[in-house]
């Protein structure tokens, strides 16, 4: 909350006591006309916004009593009692709402560079398989964020519309819900020219069912240090993708109804029972060999790694054809992702002669990755997941990486720390991020993700295992 939000949420808590006891007109215009003033002010500097509705109508509920010279509290002790209740209950939602959902503030990015932002519409000849219709083609949207020179550009606005209205659709809300998060102010210029040199490139991708470009923190931080970031936006398999013609194709409930059904669920639950007892190794490999290459998420790793190797593909063309030209370095390109999106990424290093080192972050490792092993520098990155939660990962990078192969854990992260969730959803009821600061969670996974693709595509000598000396919440092995 605001300074001016606190202010006035103090005021109208004291003023019903203080209107009940004290009735002198002079002294409640005053309180009144100051009333008025703290809602005009925090109107202009602020913005008004829904989370503060309730305090906005208990303020025009007092300043009419303060200006009638009317007691808050009155009546006999029923009425007394429901006004109380009344204004607890406004008092209550008042505070909760803009606590829990924030007009939060983004890490500033450490790096040299400032960060630019600008979008690319890849359009394949593959067929589309989401969708019904035959004459469907594959359509990517792909957010560039890239170091940039800033002359007079504005910063852009958190999230398009595809992600607001795709999240709000999600949960069943009103799609204008998350127009308040104009006021978050992001460190992302609109399509300000490319810094001046080459630069890797990274292709990362998003979690299923989630806001594609939701990780502001993340990539900012990551872009500042010199890397050329493509977001992939999985057409419906994000919340929603905005296209240039302003089209936003939200997630496919009907695909995934009928792709996603009793038959995959119960050969989860069939493999978790074989699995938990197993009185030997082989006979989990078993069992999570199955699922790791049969359900529903095994068919979306694939589809998401044929996405970024579509995307890879076009690197040349986008290299030689618009804003990018001249400032991408071919030999130089990684893929990380997060939850789905991690497994896509390891399925694509594994696939891709062109992808020279990739990151898992907090993902199952989903497809035919078990059968096989890595040839490529491969860093897998976890959550603080507890004790029971299967750990199918063991068992899927079992073979590691003819290469480097590492393993890493941030203590007391939950599976949305690497996010933006924990700055958007400030409960740890309702935001799964753990008990870790959110601000620390995204410093330490940004160096991860530096320091390793500084180490494997710039080539630098970096020891990435001395970093659980500086983040004791860092647990690394290779």
């Amino acid at each position: 909350m605001s300074y001016l939000e606190i202010l006035l949420l103090i005021l109208v808590s004291i003023l019903p006591f203080y209107i009940s006891i004290k009735k002198d007109a002079t002294i409640n215009k005053y309180f009144g006309i100051s009333t008025i003033a703290i809602l005009i002010i925090h109107g202009v500097i602020n913005g008004f916004r829904w989370q503060m509705i309730p305090i906005y109508f208990l303020s025009l509920l007092l300043i009419l009593c303060l200006f009638n010279n009317w007691k808050y509290f009155k009546g006999n002790w029923l009425r007394k009692i429901a006004s109380g209740l009344f204004l607890f209950l406004l008092l209550g939602l008042g505070f909760l709402l803009p606590t829990i959902l924030p007009v939060f503030e983004l890490p500033t990015p450490s790096g040299e560079y400032q960060v630019g932002s600008e979008y690319l519409h890849l359009v394949s000849d593959e067929d589309e398989n989401l969708t019904e219709e035959t004459t469907d083609k594959r359509e990517l949207m792909i957010k560039v964020w890239y170091p940039a020179k800033i002359k007079d550009e504005e910063k852009e606005t958190y999230l398009n519309e595809g992600d607001r209205q795709g999240f709000a659709v999600k949960y069943g809300l009103p799609k204008t819900i998350f127009n308040y998060l104009d006021k978050v102010e992001t460190h992302t210029f609109q399509n300000p020219t490319v810094a001046d040199g080459k630069f890797p490139v990274l292709i990362f991708s998003h979690g299923q069912y989630s806001k594609a470009s939701g990780y502001y923190a993340l990539m900012e931080e990551i872009v500042s240090h010199g890397f050329i970031v493509l977001n992939i936006n999985h057409t419906y398999e994000s919340v929603g993708t905005l296209f240039p013609s302003k089209e936003i194709k939200f997630y496919s409930k009907e695909y995934d109804r009928k792709n996603n059904n009793e038959e995959m669920a119960s050969m989860v639950w069939e493999a978790m029972e074989v699995y938990k007892n197993a009185t030997d190794e082989n006979k989990r490999i078993e069992s999570v060999n199955h699922v790791l290459k049969n359900y529903f998420a095994a068919e979306i790793t694939h589809r998401w790694a044929n996405d970024i190797d579509l995307v890879v593909n076009q690197i040349p063309i986008w290299e030689n054809a618009t804003f990018l030209s001249n400032h991408i370095d071919l030999s130089k390109i990684g893929v990380f992702g997060h939850s789905q999106g991690a497994a896509a990424a390891g399925q694509a290093t594994l696939n891709n002669p062109k992808i020279s080192a990739g990151i898992n972050i907090d993902g199952a490792q989903w497809g035919n990755m078990i059968d096989t092993f890595l040839s490529k520098p491969f860093l897998l990155l976890s959550s603080d997941w507890p004790e029971d939660h299967p750990n199918f990962n063991k068992y899927a990078f079992r073979n590691e990486s003819a290469s480097d192969f590492y393993r890493g854990k941030i203590k007391h992260s939950g599976h949305s720390s690497f996010m933006d969730i924990p700055f958007m959803i400030n409960s740890s009821l309702i935001n799964e991020a753990g008990e870790i600061e959110p601000e620390l969670a995204i410093e330490i996974t940004s160096k991860v993700v530096v320091d390793f693709f500084n180490k494997y595509l710039n080539l630098e000598k970096t020891n990435l295992l001395e970093l659980t000396n500086q983040y004791p919440e860092l647990e690394m092995k290779k």
